[in-house]
């Protein structure tokens, strides 16, 4: 819990800084009703629209370094067979003749042009080698202008954001009669109370805390409210009962059902519903004889009249008078003398002499009655603190069932504030219900602080016209029975995660000859006659063809294949898991409530600090939408 409550209040002179502890009241205090804050991180940057189509390279096209590799290997091959030509030309030259010298230039002329196709070649790989580097050097311009592109769009995004709330306040759009916060720890609720509770106090409708805790959860919104000169009124208990006049707020049959419905709690279930009456007609029958004040302590001496163990101290005044003392006497026979009905006499009267002055204890004036701590604009903290565990107890009891009796008798204005129990999960479910339902009637909203999350509270959890918060919640059994109210969602989980990378390169080379030889020998003879003779003829003809071929081919290809692949199953699990709640920290929580666009969770954290973050939104987020 913080101390800056202990701290005075006090305005910063000139040139000073101003007061850390009135800075945050100024901040708790103004503004719309807030449950908490709830961190939004901002969207990721869209993507660019040319995020999906980065620049592409282009190999230069190989068409002329592949041509010139067929024209070297033919000029390899030609370079061969024109060297045995070569060959045979120079022999012939040797040999003489001016047809040798003719061969030979031709021969040499073969060769010359059997060696240019390599130096083209040369030339043409050297062009390809130029065209690829500055094909290369085009793509990485385009790619880092690319680059470049995406980065300003995702940096001009990131600007944008770093000018967005993250912390918006936590409201209840549904509008519920009644808050149940369950789990959370003495700080935990310290944190809550300041942060529902400023803007209450800060709008001028009363705050009513009923602290059973013994934890003090509503101290750091009292020191708070002091800085903000909002009134602040303590009311302890059972110092502020030991001489009030019930006959004030209470007539006898009033009283009487106070008291049986307190008494009730503290059987355990399934008791004799019978011993109600009796109580009731116990109570009121000496409520209704006491002709003064009735007090705790006179309700108590008046039960032991009807005890018959009745003594004051010789020489001082008794708690009765002589005829309050007669009358209670007459009253014996009327009542009974069961055994069932003496047995519960003796327990009403022990659990009421619990409430009565002991030793040094003395009484707390300004307690006045219940309706009374409704203050327009103010705040009243009703405390429960003794060091006897039976007493504090019964006055737990007592004190919580006052409050369902102003409630149920309409003493307190329709629409009145708000009124915070903190620490009931003893009083049981029926009491916790009781007062759910007077306080609907009464147009006052109700917020239960439990502690635990039971049998017997779990059904209290998401009544009609409720909202529900989860703080933390150290138990295993009731983190899961948390998880299970917060309920289960559909999830998609990633169960498999599969990427193939492959590579095929494929290089092929191809050569072939052919040659064809062809022979044709033709004969033929030719004989006539005739008046003036005969004759006869021949003719022979002989042909030789030859042609040959040569092809040679080259082919290279590279081919590259990426698979990722991604397997999805579809679960339905807890949307919180009970492990989540158990690691909370003191100030966070979960809230669960059903608005007019249907059930929603939603995480908050009600740390009062948070009002000192940057970047802090003063409308819920549900209102920005």
């Amino acid at each position: 819990m913080s101390t800056a409550e202990s701290a005075p209040a006090t305005e910063p002179r000139g040139g000073e800084e101003p007061d850390a502890g009135a800075e945050l009241a100024r901040r708790v205090f103004t503004g719309q009703e807030r449950w908490g804050w709830e961190f939004v991180q901002p969207s990721a940057p869209p993507a660019h629209r040319d995020a999906q189509h980065p620049p592409v390279y282009s190999e230069p096209s190989g068409d002329e370094v592949r041509a010139m590799e067929e024209r070297a290997m033919t000029a390899r091959k030609n370079r061969g067979t024109g060297c045995l030509l070569l060959l045979a030309g120079i022999v012939a030259y040797a040999a003489g003749g001016p047809s040798a010298v003719v061969v030979v230039v031709v021969l040499l002329i073969v060769l010359m042009a059997a060696t240019s196709p390599a130096a083209r070649l040369r030339a043409a790989r050297r062009r390809l080698e130029a065209a690829r580097t500055s094909a290369q050097r085009d793509y990485e311009q385009r790619r880092r202008a690319w680059q470049s592109r995406i980065d300003a769009h995702h940096a001009e995004h990131l600007r944008h954001n770093d000018t967005l709330d993250t912390w918006f306040p936590l409201s209840l759009v549904s509008g519920p009669s009644r808050i149940d916060v369950f789990g959370g720890t003495g700080n935990g609720w310290a944190s809550l109370l300041a942060t529902v509770g400023g803007p209450l106090l800060g709008g001028g409708a009363p705050l009513v805390v009923l602290d059973l805790t013994q934890q003090a959860v509503a101290l750091e919104l009292a020191g708070l409210a002091a800085r903000r000169d909002i009134a602040v009124a303590h009311v302890p208990m059972p110092g502020a009962l030991l001489d009030a006049d019930l006959s004030a707020e209470f007539t006898p049959e009033e009283l009487a059902e106070t008291m049986a419905e307190a008494l009730g709690t503290m059987r355990p279930p399934g008791a004799d519903v019978d011993l109600h009456t009796i109580d009731v007609d116990l109570v009121r029958t000496v409520a209704e004889l006491l002709e003064g004040p009735v007090t705790f302590a006179r309700l108590a001496a008046g039960l032991r009249v009807l005890l018959r163990v009745y003594d004051p101290a010789p020489g001082a005044p008794g708690p009765l008078g002589p005829t309050e003392v007669e009358s209670i006497t007459r009253a014996v026979d009327l009542l009974g003398q069961g055994e069932r009905v003496q047995n519960e006499l003796r327990y009403v009267r022990a659990q009421t002499e619990l409430l009565t002055p002991r030793g040094q204890e003395a009484a707390v004036p300004g307690g006045g009655r219940a309706a009374d701590w409704w203050r327009p604009g103010g705040l009243t903290i009703v405390t429960t603190e003794d060091s006897v565990r039976r007493r504090k107890d019964l006055t737990d009891r007592f004190v919580f069932f006052r409050l369902v009796h102003a409630l149920r008798t309409r003493a307190v204005a329709h629409g009145s504030g708000t009124l915070v129990v903190a620490g009931a999960d003893h009083l049981g479910r029926d009491a916790l219900e009781s007062m759910a339902r007077e306080a609907r009637a009464a147009g006052v909203r109700l917020v239960f602080l439990l502690e635990h999350l039971r049998e017997g509270t779990v059904q209290v959890a998401g009544g009609s016209d409720s909202a529900t918060v989860f703080m933390r919640m150290g138990n295993g059994e009731e983190a899961k029975a948390a998880a299970q109210f917060i309920g289960q969602e559909h999830k998609f989980l990633v169960n498999q995660l599969t990427r193939q990378v492959g590579e095929t390169l494929t290089e092929g080379r191809g050569s072939s000859y052919g040659g064809q030889r062809g022979v044709s020998d033709t004969d033929g003879s030719n004989r006539g006659g005739g008046t003036s003779g005969s004759s006869w003829g021949s003719s022979r003809s002989f042909s030789t063809s030859l042609s040959r071929s040569w092809q040679d081919s080259t082919n290279t290809s590279t081919a590259r294949s990426t698979t990722t692949g991604e397997n999805l199953s579809r679960v339905y699990e807890f949307a919180v898991e009970p492990t989540q709640l158990q690691a909370f920290p003191a100030t966070g929580l979960v809230l669960v409530e059903t608005g007019p666009a249907g059930r929603r969770v939603v995480f908050g954290d009600c740390n009062p600090g948070i009002n000192f973050l940057p970047r802090l939104s003063t409308l819920p987020r549900a209102s920005l939408t």
